[in-house]
């Protein structure tokens, strides 16, 4: 009886034990691949997750060109004054600014230069003429946006003399300046330089002399005399000699004298003037504008039947002055 149950417990055990051991094996075979599984898949998800991170964006991203200048965005157009020393002159020099609606210093901007007449200042053609509506007008017109420098050059005729060198400034001083004041273009066929009477002189001047960094010319009244009346004479400091007229400084600095051919290509020359006009006589603008073709330069004309010399015409010319300056200039850019 004792021996029986000893049989069936050892049987028991040995069943037990068979039982157990399999377990053990089934555990060691099976077991261990499930985390190895789930490891695998979830590295996988964590590399298409990074990929997606880093993947570039299917179109490039837009990088707005670097501001330039100090002057800041605006919506409406502007006129303000401003002062800087000129090394040059070695004095403050004081210029009117008109800046385009829209400007935005992420673009460049072609630039104009005005020019006033004998006696006069930067704020004549924005005060006795009300160039800021009329510069309004012109880049509506024309959707060709530019800042428009007033420039003060006392009776210089904007040449460099003994009494002052204003071209020299201009170039040196002013130009550089604007660069840092102003979002503007570089190149010269992006340049131009209008003015009335002593000024129209100046620009006409200013393009021949200057061909790297000017190719537009707006001349209205210009002082193209043919001979010089006396009584303009002694406010010319820049053609006087001793305090006399020097007659042959005047003849080197006259801009028909400049016609040459390495100071022609690409040159655009705009004049205006009135048969009425006493003080500049029609008949010397038309005679430049003669020479202007002998050498190749056909020059867009306005002339006015009733025209005179002052203001009130000017008023009546500088509006489609205004347009032909701007039509030749490039428009703005952000390149």
């Amino acid at each position: 009886m004792h021996r029986g149950k000893a049989w069936v417990l050892a049987g028991f055990a040995v069943l037990m034990f068979l039982l157990i051991g399999t377990f053990i094996r089934h555990s060691q075979s099976a077991e261990p691949h499930a985390p190895a599984t789930v490891s695998r898949q979830r590295q996988s998800a964590i590399t298409k997750q990074s990929s997606r991170k880093t993947q570039p964006a299917s179109t490039p991203s837009q990088t707005a060109p670097p501001i330039a200048g100090s002057t800041v965005a605006q919506t409406s157009s502007s006129l303000a004054a401003f002062t800087f020393s000129a090394p040059t002159l070695q004095r403050s020099w004081s210029y009117m600014a008109y800046v385009p609606a829209g400007y935005d210093p992420h673009k460049r901007y072609p630039l104009v230069l005005m020019l006033h007449g004998m006696d006069g200042d930067d704020t004549n053609l924005v005060q006795l003429v009300d160039s800021k509506s009329l510069l309004d007008e012109a880049v509506n017109l024309t959707g060709h946006p530019a800042v428009v420098v007033f420039v003060d050059g006392g009776n210089s005729f904007y040449v460099d003399s003994p009494a002052e060198k204003m071209q020299t400034a201009i170039m040196q001083d002013l130009l550089p300046h604007l660069k840092q004041q102003f979002a503007l273009l570089s190149q010269a066929d992006a340049h131009a330089v209008g003015g009335v009477s002593m000024g129209g002189y100046g620009a006409l001047r200013l393009v021949l002399a200057e061909p790297q960094q000017f190719r537009i010319a707006a001349a209205l009244s210009p002082a193209v005399w043919q001979q010089v009346p006396e009584a303009a004479q002694s406010r010319m400091p820049a053609f006087l000699t001793h305090g006399q007229w020097d007659q042959a400084r005047w003849d080197a600095d006259q801009p028909a004298n400049m016609l040459t051919a390495d100071r022609l290509a690409g040159l655009k020359v705009y004049l205006a003037s009135g048969q009425a006009d006493t003080t500049v006589p029609f008949t010397d603008v038309t005679h430049f504008a003669s020479q202007l073709q002998a050498v190749g330069v056909t020059p867009t004309t306005s002339w006015s039947a009733t025209g005179t010399h002052g203001f009130n015409y000017w008023q009546q010319a500088l509006p489609a002055a205004y347009q032909w300056l701007l039509q030749q200039l490039p428009r703005a850019t952000t390149n």
